[in-house]
């Protein structure tokens, strides 16, 4: 029997990359829990390029969804870590060169 008549498309088994726990994942290594995550957290980053679900929709309609999952899951992020929107900007601090 070949080994892709057994499983559905893009679906592995493997360790997931955001919550380590063996099972199907998909292309990018994850779970389809963590993979539910990531796109409610590229919808709330407004990275509608990376998104599945807002790269199809109008313009328009991309804040719309944004407001939705907002909503209904709150503006936290699930899954990205150190993103831009969820940590505050610090400015670094130049050393200076010694006159010696």
């Amino acid at each position: 029997m070949d080994e892709w008549t057994d499983d559905r498309f893009g679906l592995w088994d493997d360790q997931c990359r955001g919550c380590d726990i063996h099972g199907r994942v998909d292309d990018l290594g994850l779970c389809e829990e963590c993979a539910s995550k990531l796109e409610r957290d590229l919808i709330r980053e407004r990275s509608w390029d990376h998104s599945a679900a807002a790269h199809a929709l109008p313009p328009d309609r991309r804040e719309a969804l944004r407001e939705e999952v907002v909503w209904h899951q709150g503006p936290e992020f699930e899954l990205i870590a150190g993103s831009d929107q969820s940590r505050p900007t610090r400015r670094r601090k130049r050393r200076r060169k010694s006159g010696k």
